[in-house]
């Protein structure tokens, strides 16, 4: 059967190049029931919300970042329709964030301006809902990149942006950051660690094993939690007994 992505995430998958599944971040309020909406994308994709975010309160992280190994379009929206699944699977609040403020594409998929955002927050004052667009009838934020991001040199480095996250994180019950790909190693690395945990995307096809392997070491030896990986366009399932070999 054909598959847009396939998720590496039940604890028998996980793989040498995932390394153990280590969640342990307590979240402040109980988890809301799910309720019965139809997914958005594929059944995949509603698979990772149920994987990684509805998990018992003590385990489940509330900050995550999706981060793309190497360039690739579609990774915003995997991280995007993560983030309209879990906000239609519970009644918790739910903030998809830019992250990727190289390229930032998050506010084309929601269809929202991009006048202030994630930069603007870091550089100027006043509460982060200002910074915020709530999208109507729904539990759904989206925090854009924002105009200002030019002049927010090195802002993984901030603790103005440390203190946003922060905001985010009393704000909101789950934030889903859109992150820079993986081959800019300090956004990376430095958002990874703000974070409760990463998810990385990796294309088929393009992807190598190799530096998938590096990616992994590189984050682990920052201290930087995997939270799982997703492989995108997928066309087949991947047989269980290949997973070891990955």
């Amino acid at each position: 059967m054909s598959k847009n992505i396939e998720v590496l995430l039940r604890a028998k998958e996980t793989t040498e190049l995932l390394g153990p599944k280590n969640i342990f971040q307590e979240s402040p309020e109980p988890r809301p029931p799910a309720t019965r909406v139809p997914p958005v994308g594929t059944k995949e994709e509603a698979e990772l919300v149920q994987r990684v975010f509805l998990l018992p309160a003590y385990e489940a992280p509330r900050l995550v970042v999706f981060h793309q190994v190497g360039q690739m379009d579609e990774a915003v929206g995997i991280c995007a329709r993560a983030g309209q699944n879990l906000a239609s699977q519970t009644d918790a609040s739910v903030c998809v964030v830019e992250g990727d403020l190289h390229s930032p594409s998050l506010h084309e998929y929601f269809g929202v301006d991009n006048l202030r955002g994630l930069a603007d927050a870091v550089l100027e004052s006043g509460p982060i809902q200002d910074f915020v667009h709530p999208l109507s009838g729904s539990n759904l934020s989206v925090l854009t990149g924002g105009s200002r991001r030019g002049e927010a040199q090195a802002p993984w480095k901030s603790e103005r942006l440390r203190s946003r996250m922060t905001e985010l994180r009393a704000e909101f019950s789950y934030v889903l950051v859109n992150g820079p790909p993986v081959g800019q190693p300090l956004d990376a690395l430095l958002l990874g660690q703000i974070a409760d945990g990463v998810i990385l995307i990796l294309e088929s096809r393009l992807t190598r094993r190799e530096t998938a392997r590096a990616v992994k070491e590189n984050l682990a030896a920052a201290n930087v939690k995997i939270l799982g990986a997703v492989l995108n366009n997928h066309t087949f399932s991947i047989p269980e007994s290949l997973y070891k070999r990955l």
